[in-house]
């Protein structure tokens, strides 16, 4: 990452290098408020006057979550839990973004809705690697891609050359085991 190699690197040092993970399904502390979990991820950031900047951003962008201010994460829908989690991403503004299945079990307006964050992010810099089983959320927001079927790389290039090539389209899209 930036020219340095973090494979053996602990993770709260990856946080200070500046990279972050939005896991699949466990990205909030369920027990917490939604005000917990943002103040507890806004303690990795050192001015104070930025972390009360980079909260109100995330509920400018998500600002359903303030009226879920003392709501526990965990009673939230998924889509809110997942406009949560990428609150720490608004916040924190990493360099790199890790998320893995962005859209599992949303429904598709959420997740238009989680993409416009995610390409906002990307606008501003972030790199991201997302591991995403539905192709179409995944290549929205793609400049690489890399497909995989049985754990083998099929294809990997640009996301555009991806959708210009028909015998990939019909092995990512008809045989169901592609990820």
């Amino acid at each position: 990452m930036n020219g340095r190699t973090i494979t053996l690197v602990d993770p709260q040092y990856r946080v200070a290098l500046g990279m972050m993970q939005i896991p699949g399904g466990e990205a909030v502390f369920p027990s917490m408020s939604v005000a917990e979990n943002l103040e507890l991820w806004s303690e990795l950031i050192e001015d104070k006057k930025k972390r009360a900047e980079r909260i109100d951003a995330t509920f400018e962008s998500f600002p359903e979550l303030r009226h879920l201010i003392d709501s526990k994460a965990g009673s939230l829908s998924g889509g809110q839990q997942q406009m949560l989690a990428l609150g720490k991403a608004i916040m924190l503004e990493p360099d790199l973004l890790l998320i893995d299945e962005l859209s599992l079990g949303l429904a598709p307006i959420v997740v238009q809705r989680l993409l416009g964050i995610v390409e906002k992010l990307k606008e501003q810099g972030t790199t991201m690697v997302l591991v995403e089983q539905s192709v179409n959320v995944a290549l929205s927001v793609a400049d690489r891609a890399v497909f995989m079927e049985r754990g083998q790389v099929k294809f990997e290039g640009p996301a555009q050359e991806l959708l210009e090539r028909d015998d990939l389209l019909r092995a990512v899209f008809l045989s169901g085991e592609g990820a």
